[in-house]
């Protein structure tokens, strides 16, 4: 039997507008689950609050 990963097609950062901190990451499994935020989030269903792509690159850490 083979292990199947979940991918997700997007992973955003909700993140409050005053202060910066990242609040929450959100994972979406197709693409009509986005649209569906992305709908609310014009609606104002999150208000103070603001959303961004995760950034899916691994930082590379310098040795000196």
């Amino acid at each position: 039997m083979r292990w199947v990963r979940t991918k997700y097609k997007e992973v955003i950062e909700l993140f409050d507008e005053k202060t910066g901190e990242v609040v929450r990451l959100i994972r979406f499994h197709n693409p009509q689950e986005f649209d569906e935020f992305l709908k609310g989030f014009k609606a104002m269903r999150y208000p103070g609050y603001g959303w961004r792509y995760k950034d899916k690159r691994k930082k590379k850490e310098k040795n000196e």
